[in-house]
Parts: C-alpha cells; structure tokens; sequence
C-alpha cells in the first residue's frame, strides 16, 4: 500500500489551462517528499488534490490505499494534514491552544483526548510554552509551528506543507526542518512543496518535479545534480554543485548534492593525496 497514489489525475481551471495533465504518481509510506518546480507548474494544485480542497476531473486519486471522493473527503482530511503557505490564513483564535484544539472539537473528541492530543502537538513543535499567548504576538515561524501543531492534533498519516520555508529567517528554517525530520521520525508520510534545491537536496528521500502541470520526473535527489533536468525545469544545482563544476580539474564523475557529499569527497581526495606524498 502507498501512502499517495495519483492514476491518470488531469486537472483544469475554470478558464481552460491544465494545471495537472495525467499525473501518475506513487509516494510509499514514511517517505519524505520534495515537489519541485517553477511558479506555475502545479505545485499547490496536486497539494490540494491530497486533501480534497480539490477532486481530479479525470483520475483518481488513492490515500493510504483509499480512493478519495466527495462522499470520504471528511474522513480522507483525518488522514492527511495540509499546512498552509501562509500560517495567518490557518492561525485565528484568540490563544495557541484553543487554534490548536479547532480541529479535535469539531471530530467531537472528549475533553481529555483533546488535551492530551492538543499538549502533545505542541510539545512536538516546541510551543508549548506559549499555548496561553494570542497569535498575534507570535514571530512569524512560531506561528507556523502553531499551523503544524493544529494538523498534528488531527493524528494525519500525512503531512503536506506548501513552502514552509517562505518567509523564515535562516534560524526559522533551521527550526522547521529540524521539525520535520522528526515528524518523520514519528513514521509521519511528509510532502512539501518548495523552490529550495538546497534544503530538497539534503531532506528529501524523494524529489518529484512539475513543470506546465505535467510530471517531468520522479526519483531521488540524484535528479538535482542532473543539468538536463534542472534546466528544463527552471531550477538551479545545488550551491554546492554548482562550486564544486567551477572545478572542472577535479574530473568528478558527478557533483555532490550536498555538505555531506562535499565533506566525503574532500576527505577521500585528502587521503588519496596524502597517500601519494612520500613520507
């Protein structure tokens, strides 16, 4: 069973453009997914093909082995949690806690669960201290922290962020993606959309890339080092990539994706130099 499985999805907007043309797709369970693309490609339309803020025209699409329609999209929305680009159209009332508790109320959950599954969420993205405060006074990433919490306390199976990154300080960043690595930790399925190659290139298990609404690949995060691809999808290398090709007299096979690789690369070339020098 796949956590996500898109057959055949087309999608079309009211003025007839194809924002997702035949779209086949399978995302295994536990995976951590980065959807890459230039603006237009339908980034967030399959984003919200996941939930059902929209139902495929032709398709379908299957989650946790489910076919989604209009008759399950309440109990499909249970399974897959959607946090928004934008926390401030998802964080509204007047505490943390009480934002964090709008979804399990309207399931009807007991009081007990509610709080038990609501403390745990923010403890898991570390505002737990602030569950008394007004959103208002909230930095930016903190209220995203909150937006994650209120999809946690939903229990999903899956976890879709679209640009999580947008809008974050480095250190904001910093926090997110480690929040996510242990979301995913916690056997979490996690999709993100994002224009980052570099954070793709050092998270990802997977890397799906759109362009024109249509899927140009799927893989790992291979495809990132791969210049046809990045090319054709209006991306850039990787940072790192790209410093290690102005070194062409390095007669590299492939670039590295990211520090990691660059580390083993430099530290292999090391000893290989050192191995070489007379002693």
């Amino acid at each position: 069973m796949f956590a996500v499985e898109f057959q055949n999805v087309t999608y079309q907007y009211p003025n007839g453009m194809d924002a997702l043309k035949d779209i086949n797709l399978k995302i295994p369970v536990g995976t951590k997914v980065a959807l890459l693309g230039p603006n237009g490609a339908g980034k967030s339309t399959l984003l919200h093909h996941l939930n059902g803020l929209k139902l495929p025209q032709k398709g379908k699409v299957s989650i946790m082995g489910e076919e989604l329609t209009k008759k399950n999209v309440s109990l499909i929305r249970q399974k897959v949690g959607l946090v928004f680009q934008d926390p401030d159209d998802q964080v509204f009332s007047s505490t943390v806690l009480e934002d964090v508790e709008f979804g399990p109320r309207n399931l009807k959950k007991s009081e007990q669960e509610i709080q038990e599954v609501c403390l745990a969420a923010l403890g898991n993205v570390g505002m737990l201290e602030y569950k008394e405060s007004a959103p208002y006074h909230l930095s930016y990433g903190q209220k995203k922290r909150v937006a994650i919490a209120g999809v946690l306390a939903m229990k999903p199976d899956i976890v879709i962020l679209d640009e999580p990154m947008s809008y974050l300080d480095p250190q904001g960043q910093d926090d997110v993606a480690g929040l996510l690595q242990g979301l995913n930790f916690l056997g979490k399925t996690i999709l993100l959309s994002t224009h980052d190659v570099n954070f793709a290139s050092t998270w990802a298990d997977l890397v799906i890339i759109l362009k024109d609404g249509e899927l140009l690949t799927v893989g790992g995060i291979d495809l990132l080092v791969n210049e046809e691809i990045i090319k054709k999808a209006n991306l850039h290398l990787p940072v790192i990539a790209r410093v290690f090709k102005m070194l062409p007299e390095l007669g590299l096979n492939q670039l590295p994706k990211n520090e990691q690789e660059a580390v083993r690369l430099l530290s292999r070339m090391l000893y290989e130099e050192e191995s070489r020098t007379p002693s």
